[in-house]
């Protein structure tokens, strides 16, 4: 019942617990008697049960969570905005793209090829190049070790 003449946690546990036998319970008070360290482990463990007493009480005084029903106005409004936003969209990207590649080579804003500088009209014609070049770094860099400026 006892390992190296100390009584095991499980052993305290039960017999605070009252969980053990007449038997048990008057070994292990005849053990608890002589054994300071076999006491302070009986003390911690009270110790801790009175502490931790409370806690089934402060949590039965917890709001309950109920389900989550499904608030229908609000998947409602939230479908529609995204219906709105995606039908502006649609409309308005074929008219952006109308102001873009217009015939006099006008950009929004205003400007015109024409009045761009040469290394803005550069990447402006060869956007897709430069778009290419950012997701492969290492082949700016390569470049750039054999003399080569992108």
């Amino acid at each position: 019942m006892t390992t190296r003449n100390h009584l095991t946690s499980a052993q305290i546990d039960h017999y605070r617990s009252g969980l053990a036998s007449a038997e048990q319970a008057a070994h292990i008070e005849a053990h608890l008697k002589n054994c300071p360290q076999c006491q302070q482990e009986l003390q911690f463990g009270q110790q801790l049960s009175q502490l931790l007493a409370p806690l089934p009480q402060l949590a039965a005084r917890l709001p309950r969570r109920s389900s989550r029903s499904v608030r229908w106005p609000r998947v409602f409004a939230a479908g529609m905005a995204t219906a709105s936003l995606a039908l502006a969209v649609f409309i308005s990207v074929p008219h952006l793209a109308g102001n873009i590649a217009g015939s006099n080579g006008a950009y929004p804003g205003g400007f015109d090829s024409q009045s761009l500088s040469p290394q803005v009209a550069d990447a402006v014609q060869n956007i897709e190049f430069y778009q290419w070049l950012s997701n492969h770094p290492q082949m700016l860099q390569q470049g750039l070790q054999n003399g080569n400026p992108a």
